[in-house]
């Protein structure tokens, strides 16, 4: 029997291995921002260890990417795929409005992921791509990303447009210039469930590759995540959290005035009690007394997360 997950699977994945930014040995505008450990593993020529790479959603980015391309080849307004190359940096650029002097970069991402869009890291990278356009001769004035959704339609495409800040770009290369100068790699600075699926360079073992970071072995405290956005969004996080406690504590009291009523208020809201079945449970003891044992089904690993204050560094 044909094993199909398999052959769809391993036919896109050799499909992307043979593109040429997957061969590229250069570190692109896309990176900078990113790991800094993985950064230096590119330039280090470190061999890739990790075979369990995650890489579907990237490569229906490619794919979104390439209808995109096709959809506006007739465009004679706009350039395409342009590479540009400036001081050792090379990159392709999706789209240009050359007349208008708009930089263009398609991203795809999932609805839940909007919110937060864009990071640091891709604002360096179309900045970036601003400041090698004008490196080759182009006049740039404003940069955009767009966010598509893979699991949206058309109301969830987001565009984010800003000047082009030349200071913004050379901030990033400044990042990337400092990591050359290291002779050391830099220290892991993402999560060992996050590097295992997505860095080609994880290794549980540690004897080539990074084993990322795990709060079984590494104190939380003794990490500074030094991105600002980061610990933005980490604040805010808490904000929701106490917001969202003290809502259910509002809800619960509420509640209670609600008991025993049936019917309609004035504004239409509909008021009544349903009996809910209790939940169905195995007795493991009667299981035990019968088998000698309780069979047990693991299910999948997953990740929860955990946000505290912890008084800052």
């Amino acid at each position: 029997m044909t094993d199909i997950k398999a052959l769809l699977l391993d036919a896109l994945k050799a499909g992307d291995a043979k593109r040429s930014r997957s061969t590229q040995v250069q570190i692109g505008p896309s990176e900078l921002g990113g790991c800094r450990r993985k950064v230096w593993y590119r330039l280090n020529d470190q061999p890739e260890t990790n075979d369990n790479e995650l890489k579907l959603a990237a490569i229906m980015g490619t794919a979104i990417h390439a209808e995109i391309e096709k959809a506006l080849s007739d465009n004679a307004d706009v350039m395409l795929e342009t590479e540009v190359e400036y001081n050792g940096m090379k990159a392709h650029i999706d789209c240009f409005v050359p007349s208008t002097g708009d930089v263009i970069d398609w991203k795809t991402s999932k609805i839940k992921n909007l919110g937060y869009f864009p990071s640091t890291q891709q604002r360096w990278q179309v900045q970036v791509y601003g400041y090698l356009l004008t490196k080759n001769g182009y006049k740039v004035e404003r940069v955009s990303l767009v966010a598509i959704a893979r699991d949206g339609d058309e109301r969830d495409v987001k565009v984010h447009t800003e000047e082009y800040n030349e200071a913004m770009a050379l901030e990033a290369l400044n990042w990337l210039s400092a990591i050359k100068e290291s002779a050391d790699a830099p220290a892991p600075e993402k999560d060992e469930s996050y590097c295992k699926f997505y860095c080609k360079y994880y290794d549980a073992s540690g004897q080539m590759g990074c084993v990322g970071l795990k709060k079984e072995r590494t104190a939380v405290s003794s990490v500074l995540i030094e991105d600002a956005e980061v610990d933005k969004n980490a604040l805010f996080f808490l904000q929701l959290t106490t917001q969202i406690k003290d809502l259910e504590k509002q809800q619960d009291s509420l509640r209670a005035s609600f008991e025993g009523l049936l019917g309609v208020t004035a504004s239409g809201i509909e008021l009544s009690w349903t009996t809910v079945a209790g939940r169905s449970t195995v007795d493991d003891k009667e299981v035990e007394k019968l088998l000698g044992f309780v069979p047990k089904k693991v299910g999948a690993e997953s990740f929860r997360l955990n946000i505290k204050p912890s008084g800052g560094k």
